[in-house]
C-alpha cells in the first residue's frame, strides 16, 4: 500500500513518534471531512452534497427542458401526462477546498506529548481524509506570517508528499498574529472552502477580527484548540519561574493555592470568550489536549463535533 514508503522507513533513535499508524488509518478510512451544502466546489470526483441540482436520471425535482439539456434526463412519464417536456434534476456530488492552518509559534513546543506534535499528527489526519476522498487540499502554517506547507494538491498520489511536509514543520520561535494569518489566507483563497485551525490560540486576542474576514457562506471554519495537561492546572505548587512561551520573558512567581484557583478561573474565561468568539462568527470551536490518542479519543470527540462523519 502507499503508505508502506512511510512505514518501511528505518526510524532514526532520537526521531519523534510516527505520524501514522495502521490503526489510526483503518479508523480514518471510516469517517470523512463534513462539509455544508452551501460551499462552492467542482462536480468533478468529489464525494460532498452540493446545493445545486442538474439534469440527471436520479432525481428530487423537475423543471421544463431546455435547449442543450441531456435528453437522456427528460421525464419520458410526464411528457405523457401533460405533453410537455421536463427534465429531471438530482443532487450533484463535489470536491471542495481545504485548508488546514498549522500553528507553529514557540508556544506550541510546550507539553508532553507537545502541542505541536499533535497539530502534525492531526493535520496529517485531516490531510489524508481530504486527499483520499479528492478534495483540493492546502497546508500552510503561521507565526508572525503565513507560509505554504503543502499543495495545492488533490488525489492519494501525494499522500506521501502530504506525510513527508507535515513531518518536516518545525516548531519556530517568537509569536503568532491569528487573526493577521487568518485575513492573509481569505485574501488569497476568495472561494472560500473548509478551514480548519489548529492553535494553541495564545495569540488570539484578534481571533474576531480574522473570523470576520472568513464569513458565511463562503467559508466553513473549524478551530480546533490545542492544549496540554499543564495549561490546564499549574504543574507545582511553591516558588517557580514562570517563562513567556511566546516571547521568552521570565517572571519568579509563589504559587499557592490561591494563585492556583485564580489561574484555573482565568483560563475557564478565557476559554469561554472564545467559545463565545467562534460561535459569534458561525466557526465551530473544539478543544482538543495534546496527549488524546487521536483514533481512540480525537476521532470520536471531532465526530460529536460534527467536524468528521
Amino acid at each position: 500500500m502507499w503508505f508502506k514508503s512511510i512505514f518501511g522507513r528505518k526510524a532514526r533513535a532520537d526521531a519523534p513518534a510516527p505520524l501514522f499508524d495502521e490503526a489510526l488509518l483503518r479508523r480514518l478510512d471510516r469517517v470523512s471531512l463534513l462539509a455544508p451544502r452551501r460551499l462552492r466546489g467542482r462536480s468533478i470526483v468529489g464525494e460532498h452534497p452540493s446545493a445545486r441540482l442538474v439534469p440527471t436520471s436520479i432525481f428530487d425535482d423537475h423543471r421544463r427542458y431546455s435547449p442543450g439539456d441531456d435528453i437522456r434526463s427528460i421525464d419520458w412519464n410526464a411528457y405523457a401526462h401533460q405533453n410537455v417536456l421536463y427534465v429531471k434534476l438530482g443532487e450533484i456530488e463535489q470536491d471542495i477546498n481545504v485548508h488546514l492552518l498549522c500553528d507553529r509559534s514557540r508556544s506550541m513546543g510546550t507539553g508532553q506529548p507537545t502541542k505541536h506534535h499533535a497539530a502534525q499528527r492531526l493535520t496529517a489526519a485531516l490531510g489524508y481524509l481530504a486527499l483520499t476522498r479528492h478534495d483540493r487540499l492546502r497546508i500552510s502554517a503561521f507565526d508572525e506570517s503565513v507560509h505554504s506547507v503543502f499543495g495545492p494538491a488533490q488525489g492519494k498520489a501525494r499522500l506521501v508528499e502530504m506525510v513527508r511536509s507535515v513531518e518536516a514543520l518545525a516548531s519556530a520561535g517568537g509569536r503568532s498574529s491569528l487573526g493577521d494569518a487568518l485575513a492573509r489566507l481569505a485574501a488569497r483563497h476568495r472561494d472560500g472552502g473548509l478551514l480548519v485551525v489548529l492553535s494553541d490560540l495564545l495569540s488570539s486576542d484578534d481571533l474576531a477580527a480574522g473570523l470576520r474576514a472568513l464569513p458565511l457562506p463562503t467559508w466553513r471554519v473549524v478551530v480546533i484548540h490545542l492544549l496540554a495537561p499543564d495549561d490546564l492546572e499549574p504543574a507545582a505548587l511553591g516558588s517557580v519561574e514562570l517563562e513567556d512561551s511566546e516571547q521568552g520573558e521570565r517572571l519568579a512567581l509563589v504559587i499557592d493555592d490561591d494563585a492556583a484557583a485564580a489561574y484555573r478561573r482565568a483560563f475557564a474565561r478565557w476559554q469561554r470568550q472564545i467559545t463565545t468568539t467562534c460561535a459569534a462568527r458561525g466557526a465551530t470551536y473544539a478543544r482538543v489536549m495534546s496527549d488524546w490518542p487521536i483514533e481512540r479519543q480525537v476521532v470520536p470527540y471531532l465526530r460529536a463535533r460534527q467536524v468528521l462523519g
